[in-house]
């Protein structure tokens, strides 16, 4: 009931944010190619765009004529995120063959593959309980950090108050150290738990009365179990904090990464003096029971900005439509129960064309442009930031995000390109 709930009030929230969305979405349908590109002026020539094909096994750098500047070719299949770090290496999520979790986006397998296409290190992180999936960030100490998803037998979760009959599969974050394989810190999900379903245990109380804490029953009719999914990390090094995307709950959740690995595991310590807890989360109110307007049904790729705002690709603002948002992020951040706790939505494109029912993202470009993977369209869009539709590139099947490189980068050296 409650799932039933969190997509309509979904459907009518962004129904009344058209009129701000109609602001930016003035192309029309003759500014639209979908098959091939289409070089109107306006476009960001100064960068080229990193593809993340996420049907096949490599990743490629092209410019806005598609052609192709740099390809990799992985030895597995992807299990989603690639990305170009600093020496012109690339880290890279692939598919374990072996995966005892197998729902999509699953990976398992982590690889740094060196510019000159040597692998660097491959480490591995997938047992019959546990499958890393989706997403990896490389941290500035070098050591990777990722999501992990956790199974919970019925019988353990029914003892943490979930109201379903069915093995769940509940969110874990892992920072590991990828030359020594040592699991340097973790959060656990579980550790944070409120219910108001089963008042014998431990976790009981009022959902709305505790905004820090997971509703584990608020996908509880997810029959496949995984009521979470989540799909996006990134991770602000200053601050110390990590954002997540969560999928199912239509939220992004804001965790606190300066705790020790105890301390996230209770709900004190750290900057915020949270523990593990949640120290923000927006986009869906109605998963903790709260006020405000819900903006986002189901999400991809939690992308700060260097302004410090978010961008986050919306599959499903309503029925086969979705959407980039654009958020006004205000660190340090609070949640006070049963107050609005979103933050100003400052920004927003959608068009009929665009819809991708799972994937995508967004990133800025320098010029002000916002590069769009619409990955079930295997589609690139550019846009403007009054909404024009600049560029569009259906080169693809299926991607899983683009990001925006500059043709004078240094990584770009290291490959060999410039």
């Amino acid at each position: 009931m409650k799932n039933t709930l969190k997509m309509n009030s979904a459907r009518v929230t962004t129904l009344a944010l058209l009129a701000v969305m109609a602001l930016f979405t003035s192309c029309n349908d003759d500014d639209i190619e979908s098959s091939d590109t289409d070089t109107t002026t306006g476009t960001d020539t100064s960068t080229y765009i990193l593809v993340v094909d996420q049907t096949g096994q490599g990743a490629d750098i092209i410019n806005h004529d598609g052609d192709e500047i740099f390809s990799w070719d992985f030895d597995a299949a992807i299990g989603n995120d690639a990305s170009l770090l600093d020496d012109g290496s690339m880290l890279v999520c692939l598919k374990d063959n072996d995966a005892a979790i197998t729902f999509g986006g699953y990976g398992g397998v982590f690889q740094k593959i060196n510019a000159d296409q040597t692998t660097d290190w491959e480490v591995s992180y997938s047992t019959t309980t546990q499958t890393a999936h989706h997403d990896v960030e490389y941290l500035a100490n070098g050591n990777i950090i990722f999501p992990v998803w956790e199974q919970l037998l019925v019988s353990d979760a029914t003892e943490m108050g979930f109201s379903g009959s069915q093995d769940i599969y509940p969110e874990a974050i892992i920072e590991m150290n990828p030359v020594t394989q040592e699991i340097v810190w973790e959060w656990h999900a579980t550790d944070h738990l409120i219910q108001d379903h089963d008042s014998a245990k431990l976790n009981y109380g009022t959902v709305q009365d505790n905004p820090n804490k997971i509703d584990i029953n608020y996908n509880s009719a997810q029959a496949n179990g995984d009521i979470m999914h989540m799909n996006g990390i990134t991770i602000d090094e200053t601050n110390n904090i990590i954002y997540v995307t969560i999928n199912n709950y239509s939220e992004i959740w804001v965790i606190d990464h300066s705790t020790t690995t105890a301390q996230a595991a209770t709900s004190t310590g750290g900057n915020y003096n949270l523990g593990g807890d949640l120290v923000y989360r927006f986009g869906n109110p109605l998963a903790y029971d709260n006020v405000g307007d819900v903006t986002i049904n189901d999400v991809h790729y939690p992308n700060v900005l260097d302004t410090g705002n978010m961008l986050v690709f919306s599959n499903n603002i309503y029925d086969n439509q979705s959407a980039v948002f654009e958020y006004q992020l205000n660190p340090p951040y609070q949640l006070v129960a049963g107050e609005d706790n979103e933050p100003e939505l400052v920004w927003s494109f959608t068009n009929s064309e665009l819809y991708s029912a799972g994937l995508g993202g967004a990133v800025r470009t320098p010029n002000g442009n916002t590069l769009i993977a619409e990955g079930r369209d295997g589609t690139v869009w550019e846009v403007s930031d009054s909404g024009e539709v600049l560029w569009k590139y259906a080169g693809y099947d299926t991607l899983w995000r683009v990001y925006a490189i500059p043709v004078d980068d240094d990584r770009l050296s290291f490959l060999g390109v410039n």
